[in-house]
């Protein structure tokens, strides 16, 4: 995982998707910013959202061509985890954003999130991928000045 760098007291890191060393995500209090414009639906993706609910992910937020879409498949892997599973209660909120910018969507990440009480506010990290194995690192970084800029969304 590569670090892009800090806002709000927010440390926001690369994961690689193609990669896939899920190792390396962070074992509680976290966001993901997930971006696709292929069809997420197959295991590896499944695997990436189990892993997330299991090592302590706040919130997920679907972005690009296919943001509705892996938010669905989010929402529907946490109600089989718990219901079918009978895994404990998975309170993790879902959002999508197919048709707003990238810079948008990774503004929410910081000002517009929905947390639980029992997150450690002043330790949580932001991971930010692509399913399609672009990497987009240096393009948030770049967001991340102009967001120091004090740039806000329309």
């Amino acid at each position: 995982m590569k670090s892009i760098g800090t806002y709000q007291s927010r440390q926001v890191f690369w994961f690689d998707y193609q990669q896939f060393d899920l190792n390396q995500l962070p074992k509680k209090d976290w966001l993901c910013l997930a971006t696709s414009d292929i069809d997420p639906n197959d295991q590896k993706y499944e695997r990436f959202v189990r892993h997330s609910i299991e090592t302590g992910i706040l919130e997920f937020k679907g972005h690009g061509k296919f943001g509705e879409k892996l938010h669905d498949i989010f929402d529907e892997i946490m109600t089989q985890m718990e219901v079918v599973e009978n895994h404990q209660p998975v309170s993790v909120m879902t959002t999508w954003h197919n048709d707003e910018s990238l810079a948008d969507t990774f503004w929410q990440c910081f000002f517009a999130t929905c947390l639980p009480e029992t997150a450690d506010l002043d330790n949580i990290s932001i991971i930010c991928t692509d399913l399609t194995g672009a990497n987009s690192s240096y393009e948030l970084k770049l967001i991340l000045e102009r967001f120091e800029d004090g740039w806000i969304p329309d």
